[in-house]
């Protein structure tokens, strides 16, 4: 016999018999394993699929919650961990991405679809921050990673190089107290008139007559934003210095992720300076929506007031004015001038030998005024070179000992630096450090004062997330995925 058959107890229509071999009854058994097999192979891909794909769209989604206000005042992409709460805490942003999940795994139960059926039976059951980057890491690295990016997005290199080469061109300035050395000059010549008369008239009464320097030092009680600020309308504004970021605990994360370059160097300090000056305010351009007004003074100083800050930033800059036009001063021909008038005095006091020492208190005195003038010349929105020539100094010897009523008469330099850019040249001397933890409490200060914002926290600011999710599936049993999403 050739073989074996199983005939059907009924019959095809049309009258044949039907019937199967027992090789296809024994081949059957293996064809359904195989079908079996590869419809839960098709399963386990599409579960894969459909885990990866969901994990995206949650991750992106959950980006796509960026802080409106910061990207509206600032233009940096941050997601805020409090959600408007006050509290920040990555368990809230867990909780986002794990309700992303549910959706993006059952579309069904979002949107009408008759006679879907769900092949992969797929819940997730938890969400987990592994890695997340806060602004306020590493002294506000991570904030300072992405003030840079976006200042090389739009351009913003030729700007940071000229402040750097400001900066480089003040900083032999910085640190010289001319104020110092002046007051000493004056008390040794004094010193020196009060040994010799004694010497020579044993009834001299101690008076010694007043010098052109003696004049302009006594203005200088004033202070620097009486004198220089005289008729000017200041702010008034003033703000907490209890809750900064700069002098609060800060929440921490996990700094800038590996593949990241820390936003350090000459340059990177450079665009963040030139940054400040573009987003924040400052005398002569308020931010009038601002907790301050004058907020790059508030960077550089760090006091509540609008007027302290101010004061001290003016003091700042008198100060770089005196040591520039003393050094100028002492090696022009304007120094002549100087000499004559000292010339004059020592022969009054019949004391010619001082006549040097006359002069140097008086260009000290002189410089001083031009000086205070240059400051009055800054906040009128003119412009003070670096370093003068005879062509730009503004003060005539002749109105020395009024200089305070000839303030408004000047010529306007065609080059020079103007407010802003002597305040990019302080942001540079101060250093980056300090700009960024200033600039954290502006960013702070601000974002409060808009509607829903008003516990807002800058530690509470992320720049993406690695984060693990776990699901668990009807048919196959449980999954875990990693991604890793953040704002470049």
């Amino acid at each position: 016999m050739n073989g074996y058959s199983l005939r059907s107890a009924g019959k095809r229509q049309g009258g044949q018999p039907g019937y199967m071999t027992v090789y296809l009854a024994l081949v059957m058994g293996v064809l359904l394993s195989l079908i079996l097999a590869a419809v839960t192979a098709a399963r386990i891909s599409t579960i894969r699929m459909h885990i990866e794909c969901s994990a995206d769209m949650a991750l992106d989604s959950a980006l796509a919650e960026y802080h409106r206000e910061m990207l509206e005042q600032y233009e940096l992409f941050f997601i805020d961990t409090s959600y408007g709460t006050g509290d920040p805490s990555y368990r809230r942003t867990e909780e986002h991405i794990l309700s992303y999940m549910e959706r993006n795994l059952r579309p069904q139960e979002e949107f009408s679809m008759p006679g879907a059926r769900d092949i992969t039976g797929l819940s997730a059951c938890s969400a987990e921050i592994l890695r997340a980057g806060v602004a306020t890491d590493g002294g506000g690295s991570v904030l300072k990673y992405h003030v840079v990016e976006y200042m090389k997005d739009i351009n913003g290199i030729s700007l940071a190089e000229q402040l750097l080469s400001w900066g480089s061109r003040t900083e032999g300035f910085q640190g010289r107290d001319v104020e110092a050395e002046w007051d000493e000059a004056e008390a040794a010549l004094k010193e020196e008139i009060t040994r010799k008369k004694r010497l020579e008239d044993e009834e001299w009464d101690g008076d010694i007559p007043e010098t052109p320097s003696d004049a302009v030092r006594s203005t200088r009680g004033e202070g620097i934003l009486g004198s220089a600020a005289q008729g000017m309308k200041l702010s008034g504004a003033s703000v907490s210095g209890t809750d900064g970021p700069s002098v609060r605990r800060l929440k921490e994360g996990t700094g800038l992720s590996a593949d990241k370059e820390p936003a350090d160097g000459l340059l990177a300090n450079g665009l963040l300076y030139a940054y400040i000056l573009d987003k924040c305010g400052y005398f002569g351009r308020e931010k009038e929506e601002g907790a301050l007004a004058y907020q790059v003074e508030y960077i550089l100083q760090r006091e509540t007031q609008d007027r302290e800050n101010l004061r001290k930033t003016l003091r700042e800059l008198l100060l770089i004015r005196e040591a520039a036009n003393v050094s100028f001063l002492f090696g022009s021909s304007l120094r002549s001038q100087a000499s004559g008038a000292a010339g004059v005095i020592a022969s009054i006091l019949l004391m010619p030998e001082i006549a040097p020492a006359v002069e140097t208190v008086i260009l000290f005195a002189w410089a001083y005024a031009e000086s205070v003038k240059d400051i009055r010349i800054l906040l009128k929105g003119d412009k003070v070179p670096v370093v003068k020539t005879e062509g730009t100094w503004n003060t005539p010897f002749s109105q020395l000992l009024t200089y305070r009523s000839h303030l408004d008469s000047y010529g306007s330099a065609q080059e020079g630096l103007s407010y802003r850019d002597y305040l990019g040249t302080l942001l540079f001397l101060h250093g980056s450090d300090s700009a960024v933890k200033g600039l954290m409490d502006v960013m702070e200060s601000d974002i409060r004062r808009t509607p829903g914002n008003g516990a807002f926290r800058i530690d509470g600011l992320i720049d993406g997330m690695e984060a693990r999710i776990t699901l668990v599936s009807d048919y196959t049993g449980s999954y875990e995925i990693t991604r890793k999403y953040e704002y470049e």
